[in-house]
């Protein structure tokens, strides 16, 4: 049986004092005038205790942004403390993973809401956005994703999270609860990530699991969506551990994600670690045309080792809006047989990241003046649209390599194509 606080009066006739009746206890747990109550009664409820966390007292004072009423959604969860240790990365992903698809997902919804005039009704109690996709795949094998944000048109019972939204649209799309396959969630400001769930959804997720147990929730540690966690049945799932060839003095190297991606050229005998002089050069490589194949020369003049970062198919797909030219398996193997080649770094991230320098030590990082931002094309998440080698370039560590010609990817194809229409038009002049 629920029970109910009791409200006594010690004047029932003015009413001038009330108290709340611990039903666990028996006796008086908050005393009130009438005056305070309930504003003050909300206003300690919300306030976080002195003995948490810093990381979860900051969070939940995030989300309590009304004195008078119960926590706006995004609603603190008990998961949302930012304690994880190891995160999952594209790269340790199967081809065929429906994360994969979540992450494209993901981008592309936030993406929409960047682009989007905002309407701060939706949130107008905690002026924060949440977004949410939902992946679920049919009898057929056929994979659909839905979208959810969350609203605050009453609180605080008229609060929708965006996972509920993201529920409900699939349930209203007729999709089966057993269908649902993951839940992601993403703080488009950056300020909670990673954010799970909240407790109300995690109610609901825990009745979904009697449907599929084997539903996975992830969280994201940044709006790039690189770096990602994953629950399932409510435990965290490690990411899939791989032995190194070789130990490492290097600490930056303990527990980081990025000696998982790297593959050796032939004839490549130490990983990057190893090596007193390591440059590195990053970009999409569709074609390997000459401007390609001068930076490579240029940055092994530099060091010991070039180390190349290769951008994935879902990257390129995401930012430039379009499908890579070439397929990653072509421009990696591409990559693999020059002879400038030490090493390569497989779904490299867009933006080089400290992290990535310190762990596999490397001293310089080079660019042409004909960037991979020109020679791919337009990018079409803003986020991402600024300077991909910022942090190089305040550690001091970037060189921008003159590039001897204008020629980039787009231009390349755009000629060998009129080459070839030029082919078929008048054989006699290609014979």
């Amino acid at each position: 049986m629920r029970h109910a606080a009791k409200i006594h009066s010690a004047h029932p006739e003015s009413q001038a004092e009330t108290s709340l009746q611990n039903p666990h206890l028996g006796k008086p747990a908050l005393s009130y005038s009438s005056s305070e109550f309930p504003k003050q009664l909300f206003q300690e409820r919300l306030q976080p205790p002195a003995d948490l966390p810093e990381v979860k007292r900051r969070r939940l004072l995030a989300v309590t942004s009304s004195p008078r009423l119960a926590p706006a959604s995004p609603a603190p969860s008990a998961y949302s403390d930012g304690d994880i240790l190891e995160w999952w990365t594209p790269g340790q992903l199967h081809t065929d993973s429906p994360i994969r698809l979540a992450l494209h997902e993901m981008r592309t919804y936030l993406a929409d809401w960047q682009a989007s005039t905002k309407d701060v009704f939706w949130q107008r109690k905690s002026n924060k956005a949440v977004l949410s996709i939902l992946l679920c795949r049919s009898e057929s094998g056929d994979w659909c994703t839905y979208h959810g944000m969350n609203t605050e048109v009453s609180l605080p019972s008229g609060s929708v999270c965006a996972e509920r939204a993201a529920i409900v649209r699939a349930a209203s799309d007729f999709r089966h609860a057993k269908d649902i396959v993951l839940i992601a969630t993403l703080d488009p400001a950056d300020k909670l990530n990673p954010l799970w769930p909240c407790e109300v959804c995690q109610s609901w997720l825990s009745k979904l699991r009697q449907e599929n147990p084997n539903m996975m929730v992830l969280a994201f540690a940044s709006l790039e969506c690189h770096r990602f966690a994953i629950r399932v049945g409510g435990e965290l799932v490690e990411p899939p551990k791989q032995l190194q060839a070789t130990a490492s003095p290097n600490e930056a190297l303990s527990g980081s994600i990025w000696p998982e991606l790297v593959e050796l050229a032939d004839g490549t005998t130490e990983s990057p670690w190893d090596c007193d002089d390591v440059v590195y050069v990053d970009g999409a490589w569709n074609f390997f045309h000459p401007g390609h194949q001068r930076i490579l020369r240029e940055a092994k003049q530099r060091g010991s080792h070039v180390l190349v970062g290769i951008h994935s198919d879902a990257t390129l797909n995401d930012l430039f809006g379009k499908p890579s030219h070439e397929n990653f398996g072509t421009r990696l193997g591409r990559i693999l047989q020059s002879r400038f080649v030490s090493f390569v770094l497989k779904d490299a991230p867009w933006v080089v990241p400290q992290d990535l320098i310190q762990a596999l030590c490397i001293k310089k990082v080079v660019t042409g003046s004909v960037d991979k931002v020109t020679d791919c094309g337009k990018i079409l998440i803003d986020e991402m649209s600024y300077d991909p080698y910022k942090i190089p370039r305040e550690l001091g560590i970037l060189e921008v390599i003159n590039s001897q010609d204008s020629i980039t990817e787009t231009s390349f194809q755009e000629e060998h194509k009129t080459r070839a229409l030029q082919g078929a038009t008048h054989p006699e002049k290609t014979a």
